[in-house]
């Protein structure tokens, strides 16, 4: 298993490159991928990315810095991508004996909102309006965007939330569930196939989302947010977002508050539809689904204390949604 030094010593490898001389170097969080804190004689920080291994490809990559930087020009607040001399926004680094890839973004300010696993108290709620907007800016800038060629992200589709190899796994076959819970999740798993066959796949429902912009992903610095972490940005339906952003709060008395803030937020920049609305509850189960399968892949994580209480919650969502059908 890899180290922290490990991974500062590749991040004092890669930062020269970017053209940093960094006077500290520090680990700030390990979850997808490894972030180190740089910190210039200056004063100046900047964030560097060490990528999870076989997770995004280089192109996959390449696109990300593409699509972030359109938002950015759009009025979305999203970090800069810093380059290195040659122009690029990726180095490959052996880390361990295995290469990963390495990118640095500009210091974005601020504390996250919260966190994507753990309890989320009633003062979240009061930046749910912003969080929406947030997620219709990202619409909004869809309808005029076109990819480059050569532009390449993976889907949130059916094939990537509930096929026989989803994107974060085959939640339903989890050894750590029990059998209930197996059997429980498959049939939730089915009619989530159904119900997904009947979604439109329009320009107007269906483009590039962040699609994982839960509350550790949204930096709060005074009264302004700004996105982080596009790692796995993709093509999903736009009511996904909302349910991703959701779910921190989900099945706390404040939910519906946070629900209503959201939407009503949502609406002062971009329409959404009676049905994508009403949609919202599908990607909820599917997002706390989607969780366990992510978990059991990533058991060396902190995150995975939480996976026997996030295994329950999906149970009731599980149950909740079949018995709404």
């Amino acid at each position: 298993m890899l180290t922290t030094d490990d991974y500062l010593e590749a991040a004092s490898v890669a930062a020269p490159l970017f053209g940093l001389a960094a006077s500290s170097i520090s680990l700030l969080s390990h979850s997808e991928n490894v972030v180190c804190q740089l910190t210039m004689s200056d004063g100046t920080r900047a964030a560097l990315r060490i990528h999870r291994p076989g997770y995004n490809s280089l192109a996959e990559l390449r696109s990300e810095v593409h699509w972030v930087t359109s938002l950015g020009d759009f009025g979305v607040p999203v970090p800069t991508a810093l380059s290195t001399d040659t122009g690029d926004h990726y180095v490959s680094l052996p880390v361990g004996g295995h290469a990963h890839h390495v990118g640095v973004v500009d210091w974005v300010p601020g504390e996250p909102l919260g966190s994507p696993t753990g309890v989320n108290g009633p003062e979240v709620v009061q930046h749910y309006g912003r969080i929406g907007k947030l997620a219709a800016q990202v619409r909004a800038h869809h309808a005029g965007w076109v990819p480059p060629t050569g532009f390449t992200r993976r889907s949130w589709d059916r094939a990537g939330l509930v096929g026989s190899s989803p994107l974060w796994g085959r939640f339903w076959e989890v050894a750590a569930l029990s059998y209930a819970q197996r059997r429980l999740f498959s049939a939730c798993r089915d009619q989530l196939m159904l119900d997904f066959t009947n979604m439109s796949f329009s320009p107007g429902e269906f483009g590039m989302i962040h699609s994982d912009l839960h509350l550790g992903n949204l930096m709060a610095d005074g009264d302004s947010l700004t996105m982080i972490d596009f790692d796995d940005a993709g093509f999903g339906w736009f009511a996904h977002e909302l349910a991703v952003a959701l779910h921190p709060v989900l099945e706390e008395p404040w939910e519906d508050d946070a629900r209503s803030a959201l939407i009503d937020g949502y609406r002062t920049v971009h329409p959404l539809s009676a049905a994508d609305e009403a949609s919202i509850d599908t990607f909820v189960t599917m997002r706390s689904l989607m969780i366990i399968g992510w978990l059991d892949a990533r058991r060396e994580l902190p995150a995975f204390e939480h996976f026997a209480d996030l295994a329950a919650q999906a149970e009731r969502m599980s149950t909740r949604y079949l018995a709404a059908r």
